[in-house]
């Protein structure tokens, strides 16, 4: 460990050198990440009180996948949002809510899938997760969504158990 010849050396310490010191501190970062997630969780819903399918999409994306959901309504399809507004603390009770109404989402986000993943969690498999996601450059167009959300309903079979009901 001779890497601090003709410097002073770099040493990495914690905060708090004593373990009594550290855990105090930890443990009043657990109250405050609590806090935090009690209190700063913001999401809206869109049509979701008779979707059958969720679309779950934040940012910009959302924005797409609304206009998506509205084309799709015009045409008897049952579709909501639900738009996270923060990824952290994410609003996984507030997800996992809709699977009492809805066994079906599709995650749409514009990027690899990172959202997707909180989205199974926080339902815990009480409904089926499917993705479409765009890494970027293209900016997928709500037609695009659009069919997305007709090809996952339509697999699903929502529409005939729509129409038969």
């Amino acid at each position: 460990m001779g890497g601090a010849k003709g410097r002073a050396p770099r040493l990495i310490a914690s905060l708090h050198l004593t373990p009594r010191q550290l855990e105090a501190h930890n443990y009043k970062l657990i109250r405050k990440y609590d806090a935090i997630t009690r209190h700063e969780i913001r999401y809206q819903t869109s049509m979701c009180e008779d979707a059958d399918l969720v679309v779950v999409a934040y940012g910009s994306a959302a924005r797409i996948a609304h206009e998506a959901i509205l084309r799709m309504r015009k045409l008897g399809y049952r579709a909501g949002l639900f738009r996270p507004m923060t990824l952290w603390p994410f609003p996984m009770d507030q997800l996992n809510a809709l699977t009492q109404q809805t066994r079906h989402l599709l995650v749409f986000e514009m990027s690899g899938g990172q959202l997707v993943e909180d989205v199974r969690l926080s339902v815990q498999g009480q409904a089926e997760v499917h993705f479409y996601g765009r890494p970027g450059g293209v900016v997928p167009t709500p037609d695009e969504v659009a069919h997305q959300i007709s090809h996952h309903y339509h697999r699903a079979g929502l529409l005939k158990a729509k129409t038969a009901g």
